[in-house]
Parts: structure tokens; sequence; C-alpha cells
């Protein structure tokens, strides 16, 4: 029994840890056809920026690689809640027409403009609040 069961665990792992590796490829897939990594990137310089801190060329792709594959890792488990597989590759399909391409362009462009008036909004809401709190 012991012979039996201890193979079909294995194969059960690694089938598991394949599917969990297969997901996350799709997820890239998606997210790249979505614009979000632009949209990411953008943020990080942004955030440097406000920060004084300036990444170096020669630096950059090792960072880069090393804050999203950090992204990706927390992102695969929350994805998978909410999309199965086929809805990730539709909706990669759906990136590949015009109207998908559009939104994938516009996207990093929209969130950097929106995050002013987030910002903004934010203030405004703090305010708001703090009459409530009196």
């Amino acid at each position: 029994m012991k012979k039996v069961l201890l193979p079909l665990i294995l194969l059960f792992s690694l089938n598991s840890i394949n599917s969990q590796e297969n997901y996350k490829s799709l997820l890239i897939e998606y997210m790249t056809a979505q614009g979000q990594f632009e949209t990411f990137n953008a943020t990080i310089d942004q955030m440097g920026t406000m920060m004084g801190v300036t990444i170096k060329d020669e630096n950059r792709e090792e960072f880069t690689n090393d804050v999203m594959g950090s992204l990706i890792e927390l992102l695969v488990p929350v994805y998978q809640k909410h999309f199965t597989v086929e809805d990730l590759k539709d909706a990669i399909q759906m990136y590949k027409t015009p109207i998908g391409k559009k939104i994938s362009e516009k996207t990093p462009i929209i969130a950097q403009e929106t995050m002013q008036a987030s910002m903004q909004w934010g203030m405004e809401l703090s305010q708001k609040m703090q009459k409530y709190l009196e």
C-alpha cells in the first residue's frame, strides 16, 4: 500500500506545482496583455521620485524582475479565487482585439492621471470626515 500511495502523492504534488506554474504563466500573459506591468512600472517610477530614489539602468532589470516576481506570487492566489484558466484565456483573447489593445495601451496613462485625482479626492474626503469626528 505504501508503495502505491507514495508515488500517487508525489504525482499529485508535481501536478499541483505544474498547474500552479501554468496558472502563473497565464496570469503573467494576461497582465501583460492588459497593460498592468506598464502601470506598475509607472507607479514604481512615481514612488521612486517621491522617495528621491533613482534606480540605475544596469540595476533596473534585476530590480523590476524582483519586485514583479514577488507581486505575481502574491496575486496568483487572489486571481485564482476569481478567475479560472479559461477566464484568463478568454480575457487574453479580448485584449488582442482592437478595443482590447486600446484599453491596454490607455490603462497605464489613465492610471497615472487618476492617481493625482484620487489623491486630491482622498484629501477632500479626509477633510469632510473630520467634521464627523468632532
